[in-house]
């Protein structure tokens, strides 16, 4: 263990004697593992946020399709389409949801019918009732900030024809995911089939919650031999595209980066391979006074250690920053498709222990291993032709 300290010591010199060529190598490993920590990231963080939406997705959403496009659907229809006295069906209802483009925003926001919110927590308020005597409303933080309201204040929102609804703010809601809450507003039905210009009776689709989700194909294809025109997208399904999309843009930003990484290794080889005069001098001493060749080789792979670390701990906080801070800038598009949400979405940090060791492979291993062989040519340097 003092043998290895003393090495280290003597790394840490080499070090500050040589800062500026070790400077530069410390900051092309920042910048490499900053660019491929914030794909992995920013990955993670929405992989994140999906998943935390998980608990409100119902086992089972049937649509009917019209021209192959999602259409209206009967409400008095739904004990037709759904078995509700299967065993394994324990509720079934049928949702008025939909967008409205709010010209004040410039994008949609999602109009939810229903007495309660969703299933986010209240910050403030309470839940809006039907049959009051203005219509009631939940917004979510990011749409309360957007128009400056709080419970209590008015919001004048324009439905699908252009005419204006008054609508009282009686609540605020936050979940744990900003998916949920980024452009939600929350009323009772009668005042979502006013936005939404929705003919009373008709509803968007039906929600069907199962008692056993692992029967979730079986009703499902009861639901297709009752109704012809339906389409049933299976929670499981859905859950397995969205994994597959996350993976799927992540690993082809990250292979995008590969001449990144190849650039830095050779970079590596270029620096650490040639020896300047002082250096071989240095190393012939070292040798003459009793280093073995061993020592030598060990206290260069200190210095390319120290170095990567060093220089990917600063490119994972760069990451970090560039991720949750700064929102994402220049990755956002690749990730999160072809449109811009709109309140821009506030991603909750999530850090995948996985992240942090396939950086450490990508990047930091193959550093370390790129600087062995300058290294035992350093070290196998003839102590005489050295020292002269």
């Amino acid at each position: 263990m003092r043998r290895q300290w003393a090495l280290l010591e003597h790394a840490l010199g080499s070090l500050r004697r040589r800062a500026w060529r070790h400077v530069a190598l410390a900051v092309a490993v920042a910048l490499v593992v900053g660019v491929y920590g914030s794909a992995l990231l920013l990955a993670d963080a929405l992989r994140g946020e999906w998943r935390s939406t998980l608990a409100s997705v119902p086992d089972l959403v049937v649509q009917r399709l019209e021209g192959g496009r999602p259409a209206l659907v009967e409400v008095a229809a739904l004990a037709e389409v759904v078995p509700l006295d299967a065993p394994g069906v324990r509720s079934a209802e049928a949702r008025v949801w939909g967008y409205l483009f709010v010209e004040a925003l410039g994008a949609n926001v999602t109009v939810v019918g229903g007495e309660r919110p969703l299933d986010g927590a209240l910050a403030a308020g309470r839940a809006p009732r039907a049959g009051a005597e203005r219509p009631e409303c939940v917004v979510g933080v990011a749409l309360a900030d957007h128009f400056a309201v709080r419970p209590g204040d008015r919001l004048a929102v324009p439905d699908a024809r252009g005419e204006l609804v008054l609508l009282e703010v009686v609540g605020v809601f936050v979940a744990a995911s900003a998916l949920q809450t980024a452009d939600v507003l929350v009323t009772d039905d009668a005042t979502a089939r006013r936005l939404l210009a929705l003919p009373e009776g008709r509803a968007t689709d039906y929600a069907v919650t199962l008692s056993r989700p692992e029967e979730a194909p079986v009703i499902a294809g009861q639901v297709r031999a009752r109704m012809s025109d339906a389409r049933v997208i299976e929670r499981d399904a859905l859950v397995r595209t969205y994994e597959l999309t996350f993976d799927g843009r992540s690993g082809l930003l990250s292979a995008l980066l590969v001449p990144c990484l190849a650039v830095l290794l050779l970079l590596v080889w270029e620096r650490l391979s040639g020896l300047g005069e002082a250096e071989r001098r240095e190393i012939g001493v070292l040798k003459a006074v009793g280093w073995e060749t061993r020592d030598v080789l060990t206290a260069r792979l200190w210095e390319s250690a120290i170095v990567a670390v060093g220089g990917a701990w600063v490119g994972a906080l760069a990451a970090y920053a560039h991720v949750f801070w700064l929102d994402a800038v220049g990755l956002r598009g690749a990730l999160f498709g072809w449109s811009a949400l709109h309140p821009p979405l506030e991603l909750t940090p999530v850090i995948d222990p996985t992240a942090a060791w396939t950086l450490l492979g990508v990047v930091v291993v193959p550093f370390v291993g790129a600087s062995i062989v300058p290294a035992w040519r350093a070290a196998s340097i003839d102590v005489d032709e050295a020292i002269r």
